[in-house]
């Protein structure tokens, strides 16, 4: 995917730190550190990958809980999407990507994202003719990835 979010991130950072302000909520470092992180990844990360990027990266002693609480505050804001490709483990990625649908290989775990125009008119599609009122939708194709087979 070659444009990958609608905005940049200055831009977001800015609109994330006035929505705070606004709402009387606090920012820290490590919120930005975060946030940084999931906007510039190509990767569907955990929590706990956060954390060592986090580490790594900024050289910020942040605990897992922190990475937790955080990750938990950004999807009650809807700045975060969450993918569990069946084994139970969250995986985080930013809500504001242009939409687009995953690719699993149930063999090693990638993870590939795709869109696809004629699926997602086939879907409205499909939701009109069953008189329903397309709001959203995720689809998760499960198979074996070319390295795998």
């Amino acid at each position: 995917m070659e444009e990958r979010y609608k905005i940049e991130f200055t831009t977001f950072l800015k609109n994330f730190k006035s929505h705070l302000s606004k709402h009387g909520l606090k920012n820290s470092i490590q919120k930005d550190y975060i946030l940084k992180i999931l906007f510039f990844s190509n990767e569907h990360l955990t929590a706990e990958q956060i954390t060592e990027k986090v580490r790594n990266e900024y050289k910020v002693d942040v605990g897992i809980a922190t990475v937790y609480r955080t990750m938990k505050f950004f999807e009650d804001m809807d700045i975060v999407n969450f993918l569990d490709i069946g084994d139970g483990i969250k995986r985080y990625e930013l809500s504001l990507s242009l939409h687009h649908d995953h690719l699993v290989c149930t063999e090693c775990g990638k993870i590939l994202e795709f869109a696809d125009e004629l699926i997602e008119e086939q879907q409205k599609i499909v939701a009109k003719s069953n008189n329903f009122n397309l709001e959203d939708h995720v689809m998760t194709i499960y198979g074996i990835c070319e390295n795998c087979q």
